[in-house]
C-alpha cells in the first residue's frame, strides 16, 4: 500500500479512537489497527500528526529569498485564516510561499496574499511615481515605507476579526514542519527607520491600506468555500 495512503488510514483511525462518540469497543480496535499499521510501515507518530496538514502555495517570481514586505504580507494573510506560512525554494518556480492549515484554510490564505499582493503592488507604484525631485535611493526608501504603513493597517484590520489558532492546529503544523522542512530557519522583521519627510510615506501606506479591499477579498473566498460544499 501507498505509504499516503497509510498514513490517510491510520489518520482515520486515530480520529475514530479520538471521536467522543465512539464505544470502547471501537476505541480499542481502531487504536489496535492505527498500532499495528505504524509498525508494519515503519511510520512515526509525528508523521501521522503532521498528515492532518493541508498545503497551498504561492509562487514569488523570484530566484531570491523574499524580502521582508512579502513575509509581512503572507503573515498577515496566514493569521486571517489559521494557518503558518513558510518561503522554500522549488526547482521549477523558485522561491514560494506555502501556507499550511487544516482543511481549506491554506487555499484561502493563498488567495488573500494573492488578492492583496496585486494591490499593494499598484499603491506602491503609485506612491512612488508621485515621489519627484528625489534620488533613486529615496525613492526606494519611501517605496518602502510606504508598503510597512499599508502592511501594518491590514494586520490591523486582520487582527479585529482573525481568531486564536487552537492548540492541536498549532501542533499538526509543528510536525508538519518537523517532517517536511526540518532545517527551517526563522526569520526577524525589523522595522524600517523614517526621518523628516520619509514618515510622510509610512502614513500615506497606512491611510491606503485601510481602505484596501479586504473585505471584497474575504466575500469571494467564503463564496468558494460555499461552492465547495455545493460539489460535495
Amino acid at each position: 500500500m501507498d505509504r499516503q495512503k497509510v498514513l490517510s488510514k491510520v489518520a482515520k483511525l486515530m480520529a475514530l479512537a479520538n471521536s467522543h462518540g465512539a464505544a470502547p469497543n471501537e476505541v480499542e480496535t481502531a487504536l489496535r489497527q492505527a498500532r499495528n499499521l505504524m509498525t508494519q510501515y515503519n511510520l512515526e507518530y509525528v508523521e501521522v500528526t503532521a498528515h492532518a496538514v493541508d498545503e497551498a502555495c504561492v509562487a514569488t517570481q523570484t530566484r531570491r529569498p523574499p524580502q521582508d514586505w512579502l513575509h509581512s504580507l503572507a503573515s498577515t494573510c496566514a493569521a486571517a485564516f489559521d494557518c503558518c506560512h513558510l518561503a522554500f525554494f522549488h526547482p521549477n518556480c523558485g522561491w514560494s510561499l506555502k501556507f499550511m492549515g487544516k482543511g481549506i484554510s491554506p487555499e484561502l490564505a493563498a488567495y488573500a496574499y494573492t488578492t492583496l499582493h496585486c494591490q499593494l503592488v499598484a499603491a506602491r507604484r503609485a506612491h512612488v511615481a508621485q515621489q519627484k525631485r528625489c534620488k533613486m535611493k529615496t525613492k526606494r526608501l519611501r517605496g518602502q515605507l510606504f508598503t510597512e504603513g499599508w502592511l501594518n493597517a491590514i494586520s490591523y484590520r486582520v487582527a479585529q476579526f482573525a481568531g486564536n489558532m487552537d492548540e492541536s492546529t498549532h501542533g499538526e503544523i509543528k510536525a508538519y514542519i518537523e517532517v517536511h522542512h526540518p532545517a527551517l530557519r526563522t526569520h526577524t522583521i525589523e522595522p524600517l527607520e523614517a526621518k523628516g519627510h520619509d514618515t510622510d510615506s509610512i502614513i500615506a501606506g497606512w491611510d491606503l491600506g485601510k481602505k484596501a479591499n479586504l473585505h471584497r477579498c474575504i466575500d469571494q473566498q467564503q463564496q468558494l468555500v460555499l461552492g465547495r460544499g455545493e460539489d460535495k
